[in-house]
């Protein structure tokens, strides 16, 4: 009889790991068109952006999206190629945004990135 109940709390044990895995992996990663719209919403939301500010960084930020996934896919594993190749994207990016917006806006740009950056942090930090 222990025998028995051992082996079925043993079975409902790995069955729920399994499915807690399982709804990890659930979740689909956004495609850049999505990212990039995402991001446009966010920063005409915290930048107060005119339409033309937004015409145009709906275009920088896809572009940027798009270059960012197209060098995840080409540099597979390497995580430092990957990181030093985001890095030349987003400094690129971020030298462009600067001379659309206002200086008060890139400011604020800049605090939205640092607030990202910590919440990414704090992200990683749990998943250890």
């Amino acid at each position: 009889m222990k025998k028995v109940l051992i082996l079925v709390f043993a079975f409902v044990l790995s069955m729920s790991a399994s499915w807690a895995q399982q709804e990890m992996k659930a979740t689909p990663k956004k495609s850049a068109e999505e990212r990039a719209e995402s991001f446009t919403q966010r920063m005409t939301k915290n930048l107060t952006l005119d339409a033309t500010q937004i015409e145009r960084f709906k275009a920088i930020n896809l572009d940027r999206f798009k270059k960012i996934e197209e060098a995840r896919n080409s540099f597979g594993a390497d995580k430092k190629a990957i990181s030093t190749k985001v890095k030349e994207i987003n400094d690129g990016y971020f030298s462009t945004a600067k001379g659309i917006l206002s200086p008060e806006q890139f400011t604020k740009l800049m605090e939205m990135k640092d607030d990202m950056k910590e919440k990414a942090m704090a992200r990683r930090a749990a998943k250890k």
